[in-house]
């Protein structure tokens, strides 16, 4: 496994197991970051954000990536398991996540239905047994 390499930024972002003298790794080590920095916009609390790569090959020319991704908040934690061929797709895919979550709303209270007036009024005028 390689070592853990810490992205230099003002928020913890980890990326393990990822080769640092390759070029589409270092592309997709600064997507990563990008990414985190743009959600820590909208969640400025975030505790930390690791990637772990884990890299297959049964051929010697090709290899499968499989990247798991761990974002804690405060609150909760998010998780995205993402593979592919090309480590650069499969953080392009993990940002496209990363954006969604800025977009989806926060928690926001559930609506209260209320029972229909006719129904509290047959409630309340019930025969008593």
């Amino acid at each position: 496994m390689q070592p853990t390499t810490e992205v230099s930024t003002s928020l913890p972002v980890y990326i393990v197991g990822l080769d640092d003298q390759d070029i589409e790794s270092s592309l997709a080590k600064t997507r990563f970051q990008r990414s985190i920095e743009s959600l820590s916009h909208v969640y400025p609390e975030i505790g930390e954000a690791r990637a772990t790569v884990k890299t297959f090959s049964k051929e010697k020319a090709r290899k499968h990536y499989e990247v798991h991704v761990l974002i804690r908040m405060p609150k909760h934690q998010v998780e995205f398991i993402e593979e592919g061929w090309s480590i650069e797709e499969v953080f392009e895919n993990i940002g496209s996540k990363i954006k969604r979550l800025m977009t989806k709303p926060r928690d926001s209270p559930s609506r209260r239905r209320f029972p229909a007036r006719a129904v509290t009024a047959a409630a309340r005028f019930q025969p008593i047994a």
